[in-house]
């Protein structure tokens, strides 16, 4: 088995100011369009269950915040605990640097939060959530593979990415690549929600099984992350053990939901509009 994919620099566009430009960076055009349109699908996915959409129009721009600031502290946290306290000026720069689990633990409970403020029910509108996540986490971790973020250890295997390999980088030796492999996933995932939700079911049975479903892949294939990127304390890495919480409490809450007396809700197909006739 030989890796087929070639070494490429992450894509960059320069979007003309004046007499200058400015770079537009392929990871966050990416992430842009997986808020975009996985917002879109969650608000969709709220209107066919007789939702309103709009409170999820409003809750985007708190996510998008979330993610950021949770994403970047976790992975200073998680990762590098010793450089990021030593210089706490490092925990506002954002833009460098995004653990996964950092930024569930702070969107999860702002979500939650944030719908029963707006006295809204919560599992149906998680659902709607978990459906327009399947889609805009594609679109983040495709970001994370042209960006190069996610370099895993060495391999022969297929879907291997040449040059992307920590600490050395060298053009001919491939690396498993931790962000496609996880857009691989999120798009099978979206394609198993929206067969789910064909049917009946209880609220919170979208969510909850797509929280599931991301806790042993994440912990699989956090055994292919190198330690040079991604320290092990007793063998496992901080997401593994993140990725054993996950996969308990989804695994609770979704029996829980199953056996609860909730009505199970279904999403009504999208009607064709009548044809015109003469």
């Amino acid at each position: 088995m030989k890796p087929l994919i070639p070494w490429f620099d992450p894509p960059v566009l320069e979007i003309p100011l004046g007499s200058s430009s400015i770079p537009l960076h392929g990871f966050g055009l990416l992430v842009a369009l997986g808020f975009i349109f996985g917002g879109r699908l969650a608000m969709k996915r709220s209107e066919r269950v007789g939702l309103d959409p709009e409170p999820i129009n409003r809750l985007i721009g708190w996510l998008v915040v979330g993610v950021f600031v949770g994403g970047h502290v976790g992975y200073g946290l998680m990762y590098k605990p010793a450089e990021y306290f030593a210089n706490p000026i490092e925990f506002l720069k954002v833009w460098q640097g995004l653990s996964s689990f950092g930024g569930f633990v702070v969107v999860v409970p702002l979500a939650i939060w944030f719908f029963k403020r707006e006295k809204l029910p919560v599992w149906p509108y998680l659902d709607s959530l978990a459906v327009g996540m399947g889609l805009g986490w594609f679109f983040g971790r495709m970001g994370c593979f042209v960006a190069h973020d996610h370099p895993g250890t060495v391999t022969d295997f297929y879907l291997g990415v040449y040059g992307i390999c920590q600490p050395h980088g060298a053009r001919n030796i491939a690396c498993h690549d931790m962000g496609l492999y996880e857009a691989m996933w999120s798009l099978g995932m979206l394609g198993v929600l929206l067969l789910i939700d064909r049917r009946p079911v209880k609220p919170g049975t979208l969510v909850l099984t797509l929280a599931l479903s991301y806790a042993p892949v994440r912990f699989f294939l956090d055994f292919f992350r190198p330690e040079v990127t991604d320290g092990r304390y007793f063998g496992f890495t901080p997401a593994q053990y993140w990725s054993v919480v996950l996969g308990l409490v989804a695994a609770a809450a979704l029996v829980d939901r199953l056996r609860s007396t909730d009505e199970p809700v279904q999403a009504a197909l999208p009607v064709d509009p009548a044809p015109d006739i003469d």
